[in-house]
């Protein structure tokens, strides 16, 4: 091994320097000592040091300590007779000056003194200073006190012991008057800290033909702290090779360790108890519980901790924790398979009696098998909620899984099972499908099976495998065939299957049970009951014909008490209260998540539940709290609509209608791209029909004729599905109003005139409303006007204040037109109001717009005459007039840029002034990906193939 080895290139300069000095003259002894951890190196920089050393021309002597035991002086005598006879073995060799046993001092006066090698330097190395005799560590001291007849270097080397590098030498050494740690105190320090993981690689593959890439190299200095000979005691397994990270990580977790002698060989036993004990609570362990589950007193455990960190395996800091992880990993591979699980099962017990975390004992219990204790049960379960709410859902499924191997009853087996798929539904769904399929056909108890139908049939709806969920709730309904004493379980069943078709595409929807065939069924009590009343709420809203009963059946549908409903219930219940325009009594039952069981973080349930409140609060008008409800849960809410979640569609269509309205349409846009619902094609199903309607408020601005087109697709979805109800979803309404804007009236009037009469059929104000609304904007003068003022009041009675400041928006611009000045600021004022409590940012600036100039008419109304037109404002010394805003140039020089949305045009003229993408994103402050869709579709439009071509565009005539 050279002197400048890899990592060491520091160290080896700084003795480079030390060999220097002693070259150079006579005087002080040089002293140094190379301090640094077992294996860290330093023997094996000593012997680099003394080779160099005799090639330069000095006479090198090396010895080692042996321990206790030598005879006095035996460490100095095996140093003069290497000297005497240029031996470099250095074993003992007998000094004819002394006797074996006695001064050292003829001796080394024979060797140093006048002759042919008199002026020749000498060179000392003395290996694991701590474990040489008292005797020679005062003769050195004594050495390097005077002033030598020879140039002399003296090098030491040193196990550091404690937490770092500087820390106090061995009490091997004795108390701090001792020749040994005089020595050392007055010696020059070279630290060896751990390798860097640059040199991580270089040393595997210098020392154990391993390679090792960036990742793995990091790995291993994690595992090791730079420690050569740990690195080497991990990488040996694989030499010749290039370890994944996995295999690393097995290899330290298995503990079959080369060397794990020379860290553990010197202890006694209640240190090696304790370190086994430390090993296995994992690091941060308390003093006084490792000294318990090493059946040591905590004096005992004080003395063997002092060992421990004199042998470099424990830091030197409290709570309790190994230096490096392999030292940990090697310690737990030295105990007995069967001693380490009773260590494991003590130790739960242990920290389970200190009430310790539900986490810290579930460690223990997946290390011991089953135990068949309720306390375990309880805690491995306590353990995996707290895990999945942290965010770590594949170690909660590990803590289920542990779960199962105990011995449970049939319904807490199903319990388990049920939690543990719908982890699996989000991490891995096809698991989650295996394992309730394997239980339902193990399964024979009526009650079990079903569930366990119930479970997979939710799995299955919710990676949009609908046809598959009703086909496991159709064999799950033959099993069963006939139950005596009991019908629920078939209807809960049927239930499922029917709340599953409503989801589903249409086409299996018609081979769903008529609905007459359930909602006749007679009043139920229990789960059953619930879901019976909410699918005849729902039925009732898709009918538009019975507010009322609607309203009952969902507020029997609701969850009562605690843990006792789902979140698709609930979803159900109030989304039927929202449509019989309940509002206020949906936002009371919302807020009541203890209602429904189940919930946790990142699951559905929780999505489900943001949700409906979202819905209740944009049925409120509150766009604002609506996108701060639906905005955390967004990226759970685009990777279900990626596995084909039906609902999940639905909750990304509202929360991209609900940035529309608030005038983040680009952000819209590309939550609609991201979800992949911009596509032309989407599937015929009743979730689409959402999609369809966030598309074309995201499109009413920019391309009405799209936004016509999806709001009719929407129509002819709904109306397939049998939907007439306005209060699902008023399309005609809002296509109407489109095509009121683009001059057709008569098909906006037709559109109109067909949902105002199912919305008085149904007759809840918000319906009735907006369909006055869409039909007032059909007509012409003071028609539009009388329509207009009848609609404002009957929403007035609603709670949709963001429909309330639309309508009255529109009358104060209309009557504005028709010179009505006071009455159209008091509505505009109002409308003003109503859109900033909405966080409706566009109406709040159309209103604006509209209300300027009415105050400009008050003020000239109020000032004497041609006094506003004769007078111009006096402006303050240095203000300048502002100019009029020019208009981009360039902006009609080519046929088809009229074509083109504000946004597009605005980027496009951003694009070729020579700013990149990431630049205009940030003067537009939106996402680069937005910039990106925007060129292409403006690309598109322009027909050009890119940034080259702009300039033949805006200079096209």
């Amino acid at each position: 091994m050279a002197l400048g080895e890899i990592g060491r290139r520091s160290e080896t300069a700084r003795l480079r320097a030390v060999l220097e000095r002693c070259r150079r003259g006579r005087g002080a002894a040089a002293l140094v000592v190379v301090r640094g951890e077992p294996g860290a190196g330093k023997s094996a920089l000593l012997d680099a040091f003394g080779a160099e050393a005799s090639a330069g021309g000095c006479r090198v002597a090396a010895v080692r300590g042996t321990g206790a035991g030598e005879r006095p002086y035996a460490a100095v005598h095996r140093l003069i007779a290497q000297l005497r006879s240029g031996s470099e073995d250095g074993r003992f060799a007998a000094d004819p000056h002394c006797a074996p046993d006695g001064d050292p001092g003829p001796g080394w006066a024979a060797v140093v003194g006048a002759g042919a090698e008199a002026d020749v330097p000498v060179v000392l190395c003395v290996d694991d200073v701590a474990r040489v005799d008292s005797w020679s560590l005062r003769w050195l001291l004594d050495l390097s006190r005077t002033v030598p007849p020879v140039p002399l270097a003296l090098v030491l080397t040193d196990r550091t012991c404690g937490a770092g590098a500087r820390a106090v030498a061995a009490p091997a050494l004795g108390s701090s008057h001792a020749p040994g740690c005089v020595l050392l105190t007055g010696a020059e320090s070279i630290d060896l800290a751990g390798l860097r993981t640059e040199d991580l690689a270089a040393a595997a593959a210098a020392r154990c033909r391993v390679v090792l890439d960036a990742r793995t190299a990091a790995l291993c200095g994690d595992l090791t702290g730079g420690n050569p000979a740990l690195l080497h005691a991990l990488l040996a397994p694989h030499s010749d090779r290039a370890p994944t990270e996995d295999a690393l990580r097995a290899t330290a977790a298995s503990g079959a360790l080369t060397g794990a002698d020379r860290w553990l060989a010197a202890l006694g036993a209640p240190a090696l108890a304790l370190a086994r004990a430390v090993a296995v609570l994992g690091g941060g362990a308390e003093v006084a519980v490792s000294a318990e589950l090493a059946h040591l007193t905590v004096e005992e455990a004080l003395a063997a901790v002092d060992q421990l960190v004199d042998a470099c395996l424990l830091a030197n800091r409290t709570p309790l924790a190994f230096r490096h992880p392999l030292l940990e990993a090697m310690v737990l591979g030295s105990i007995a398979a069967g001693t380490r699980t009773a260590l494991h099962l003590r130790a739960a017990a242990l920290l389970r009696d200190r009430q310790a975390e539900a986490t810290s004992v579930a460690h223990h219990l997946l290390a011991t098998g089953p135990v068949g204790e309720e306390w375990a049960k309880r805690c491995l379960r306590l353990a995996a909620r707290q895990l999945e709410r942290e965010g770590r859902p594949h170690d909660a499924a590990r803590y289920r899984r542990c779960v199962l191997r105990e011995p449970l009853r049939p319904q807490e087996k199903l319990a388990i099972r049920r939690e543990l798929a719908e982890l699996y539904a989000v991490i891995d769904p096809e698991r989650a499908v295996h394992l309730l399929d394997t239980a339902r056909c193990e399964s024979h108890p009526p009650g079990i099976v079903v569930e366990y139908a119930l479970a997979l049939a939710a799995v299955l709806d919710g990676c949009g495998r609908s046809e598959d969920a009703v086909t496991v709730l159709d064999d799950a309904a033959a099993r069963l065939g006939r139950t005596p004493r009991d019908g629920s379980w078939q209807l809960r069943l049927r239930l499922h299957k029917a709340f599953i078709c409503r989801r589903a595409p249409l086409w299996l929807a018609r081979a769903a049970d008529p609905p007459g065939t359930l909602t006749c069924q007679a009043p139920r009590k229990g789960v059953a009951g619930r879901e019976l009343a909410a699918l005849r709420a729902v039925h009732a809203v898709d009918a538009g014909a019975d507010r009322e009963a609607a309203a009952r059946y969902a507020r029997q549908g609701l969850p009562r008490g605690e843990g006792c409903g789902s979140a698709t219930l609930l979803w159900h219940a109030c989304g039927a209260l929202v449509a019989a325009g309940e509002v206020a009594e949906a936002w009371t039952h919302c807020g009541r998540g203890r209602q429904v069981s189940g919930v946790r973080a990142g699951r559905w349930d929780q999505v489900t539940l943001a949700l409906v409140r979202a819905t209740v609060l944009r049925a409120r008008g509150d766009l604002h709290a609506a996108d701060a409800t639906l905005t955390p849960v967004a990226d759970r809410l685009l990777s279900f609509v990626s596995a084909g979640h039906p609902l999940a569609v639905v909750g990304v269509s509202a929360l991209a209608e609900v940035r529309a309205l608030r005038g983040a349409t680009d952000s819209a846009r590309s939550l609609l791209a991201e979800s992949r619902l911009d596509r032309h094609r989407l599937p015929w199903r009743r979730d689409s029909a959402y999609a369809l309607a966030a598309r074309a408020a995201v499109h009413e601005s920019d391309d009405p004729g799209r936004a016509v087109e999806d709001l009719l697709a929407a129509g002819r979805l709904l109306d397939e599905a049998g939907v007439r109800n306005p209060a699902v979803l008023p399309w005609r309404s809002r296509a109407a109003r489109i095509l009121a804007a683009c001059g057709e009236r008569a098909e906006a009037a037709a559109l109109a005139r067909a949902e105002l009469a199912d919305a008085r059929r149904w007759g809840t104000p918000e319906s009735i409303g907006t369909a006055l609304h869409a039909l007032a904007l059909s007509e012409t003068g003071e028609r539009r006007i009388g329509v207009l003022t009848e609609a404002s009041r009957t929403l007035a009675r609603s709670a949709d204040r963001m429909q309330h400041a639309v309508v009255q928006a529109a009358l104060g611009t209309e009557l504005a037109a028709d010179g009505r000045a006071e009455a159209a600021r008091a509505e505009l004022r109002s409308a003003l109001q109503l859109a900033h409590a909405c966080g409706a940012d566009p109406l709040a600036h159309r209103v604006q717009r509209t209300l300027g100039p009415l105050r400009a008419r008050c003020l000239a109304a109020c000032a004497p005459s041609g006094a506003l037109a004769a007078t111009p404002r006096a402006r303050p010394a240095g203000e300048v007039a502002p100019a009029a805003t020019p208009e981009p140039p360039g902006h009609a020089a080519h046929p088809l840029l009229d074509s083109l949305t504000p946004q597009e045009r605005k980027i496009l003229h951003l694009a070729r002034d020579g700013y990149s993408n990431r630049d205009i994103a940030g003067r537009l402050f939106v996402a680069v990906r937005t910039v990106e869709f925007h060129l292409s579709g403006a690309y598109r439009k322009l027909g050009i193939a890119g940034r080259r071509q702009l300039a033949e565009v805006f200079s096209a005539g």
